[in-house]
């Protein structure tokens, strides 16, 4: 037994909750740390409203919309939302549950979000399943020492344009619901991908 799953069935016996069902709960978000946990994809990119297909340049813009890129870069702006979704495989014999997650992304080394998903996700044994991270942030506040050349490359990049390697972080952290109490994962789960 972990001692993740030790320490957590101390604290529900402790608070008096220590039934089948919540042991099993207690079990089943202690599997998390078994479970491994790989980048997928990033997707639905969208900037200013236009979807970003696969391998998409500025140069397949229209003129209306390398117009409205050119008044969003003088306006020091550019909204960028995306999916990361990552894949979880569960190697254990019973289910690895959550009641919902805290989530940071980083691209390129600066946090882009810190939020929270409260979607509840089970992982059924010897299974996968896949987490979607919806963000929504804006370049040119998040990189405002950049110059505009490099932050619209990064946005074309996220949907597979070639320019310079971005790196996507993302760390994780489970909660369990027992009662009225929430249990947090103690540590973050952390991944990095380096999309080319």
């Amino acid at each position: 037994m972990s001692k993740l799953k030790k320490a957590l069935i101390i604290l529900c016996v402790t608070m008096g909750l220590a039934s089948c069902d919540v042991l099993n709960q207690v079990a089943q978000m202690a599997n998390f740390a078994n479970c491994s946990f790989d980048f997928n994809s990033v997707n639905q990119i969208q900037m200013l409203g236009v979807n970003l297909s696969k391998g998409m340049t500025r140069d397949n813009l229209s003129i209306t919309q390398g117009l409205a890129l050119v008044n969003a870069i003088s306006n020091r702006t550019l909204p960028v939302t995306f999916n990361v979704n990552l894949d979880v495989s569960n190697p254990n014999s019973i289910a690895a549950s959550m009641a919902k997650m805290d989530y940071v992304v980083s691209l390129n080394g600066k946090e882009v979000i810190t939020s929270t998903l409260n979607n509840s996700l089970n992982v059924p044994a010897n299974a996968s399943n896949t987490i979607t991270i919806p963000i929504s942030t804006d370049l040119f506040q998040l990189f405002s020492g950049e110059s505009a050349d490099a932050i619209v490359n990064l946005a074309f990049k996220l949907a597979g344009a070639s320019s310079d390697p971005v790196n996507v972080g993302v760390k994780l952290k489970p909660y369990i619901s027992i009662g009225n109490q929430q249990l947090a994962y103690p540590d973050y789960i952390s991944l990095n991908k380096t999309l080319q």
